[in-house]
């Protein structure tokens, strides 16, 4: 199942499980970032692929990469992804997606040509309810205000995408808030709010 931006199970309708196609007329629609990753598609599953990246911000604290759209994937190269899965440390990961409105995704119902965030539960590798947490046009970023319970940000931005090639390309960064080590780092210039030191 996909739910979407507004919690209810059937509603992320930039996937097939979404259940956005009332016809047997049409359906050229792929499925969602977190169902991509846990396919035996697209070059393998998981990060048994070349095609799907896993980045540990925790680990790695800015990212910038590339996505295809699996509408084109037949025309992806070395070094661009069809997803991106961000590791949590728990069961709960962030699937990151470029909804590319083509080839056999031609038919999408929702954010066509759009960066798509999805989480999903059992580290992505089996069964489980997605959720649709947002679609981003190019500047657009999503914000995690504690991600993972880190009391850390994490923002996920489109930085550009170019529908002029083929593949098209979504360029995204991933970022997550550095610790302080020292005090100056912390003081966000308000005073006594409690948060001028480490």
């Amino acid at each position: 199942h996909s739910g979407g931006l507004d919690g209810n199970t059937y509603t992320d309708h930039t996937c097939m499980m979404g259940n956005p196609l009332y016809s047997d007329e049409v359906g050229k629609m792929c499925y969602n970032a977190a169902k991509n990753w846990q396919l035996d598609w697209y070059g393998g599953k998981g990060t048994q692929s070349q095609h799907k990246q896993l980045i540990d911000p925790f680990q790695t604290l800015t990212s910038t990469v590339e996505l295809v759209g699996i509408g084109e994937y037949d025309k992806i190269t070395a070094n661009r992804y069809v997803v991106i899965k961000l590791e949590t440390g728990t069961s709960t990961d962030i699937f990151i997606g470029f909804n590319r409105a083509a080839g056999p995704n031609a038919q999408n119902d929702e954010a066509d040509d759009e960066v798509t965030i999805t989480e999903s539960g059992n580290n992505g590798e089996g069964y489980s309810q997605s959720y649709l947490k947002a679609h981003l046009v190019a500047g657009e970023t999503y914000t995690y205000e504690s991600f993972a319970n880190s009391g850390r940000i994490l923002t996920i931005t489109a930085n550009s995408i170019d529908l002029t090639t083929e593949p098209g390309i979504a360029t995204v960064t991933i970022a997550l808030q550095q610790l302080c080590s020292n005090d100056s780092d912390c003081d966000d210039g308000k005073y006594c709010n409690g948060i001028e030191s480490c």
